[in-house]
């Protein structure tokens, strides 16, 4: 993600869609730099029980939920998400879905972006593999049998993610 393309928009008081992959969905909270502008993200999450337990997360991070996927409400949740947009508000899909395929993005963020005249901007996040330890060994200690560090790189495109997010 190009950062200054996002605060931008946000400077112009110009929404957008914040599209990602749903097997980042909780890193996507690091990613939205609107909360310092004042603004808040409303994010598509599913009907189902694991979509509540999401939700419910996201909200102590600050932001709006809305519920519908492909199977429950998708139209109800897609109209609703396009009145943000137009209303002015960001928001965020997972562009793949939790039924997949995995990584392959769906038309509902693209018509929302393009029904609510905002640009869709793709988020993704890549981490380097964890350095294994023997079983056991605390997450803060270094691995003495390989000699390296236990902690393992997480990096999104535009900034380095912190480790550790206070709760509120």
């Amino acid at each position: 993600m190009n950062e200054s393309v996002v605060l931008d928009l946000h400077r112009a008081n110009r929404p957008y869609v914040h599209a990602f992959y749903h097997d980042q969905l909780l890193m996507m909270t690091y990613s939205y730099l609107g909360q310092a502008h004042g603004r808040r993200l409303v994010v598509l999450s599913s009907r189902h029980r694991d979509g509540e337990y999401v939700s419910r997360t996201l909200e102590r991070f600050g932001h709006e939920m809305v519920r519908g996927s492909t199977g429950r409400g998708g139209v109800a949740g897609l109209k609703t998400m396009i009145r943000h947009l137009r209303d002015g508000r960001d928001v965020a899909f997972a562009t793949d879905g939790p039924r997949g395929p995995r990584h392959r993005v769906q038309m509902g963020a693209i018509e929302a972006a393009r029904m609510g005249r905002a640009p869709l901007v793709p988020i993704a996040f890549a981490a380097s593999k964890k350095k294994l330890c023997d079983p056991g060994t605390p997450s803060r200690s270094r691995c003495r049998a390989r000699g390296r560090s236990s902690f393992s790189a997480s990096r999104s495109r535009s900034r380095l993610l912190p480790t550790v997010r206070r709760w509120k």
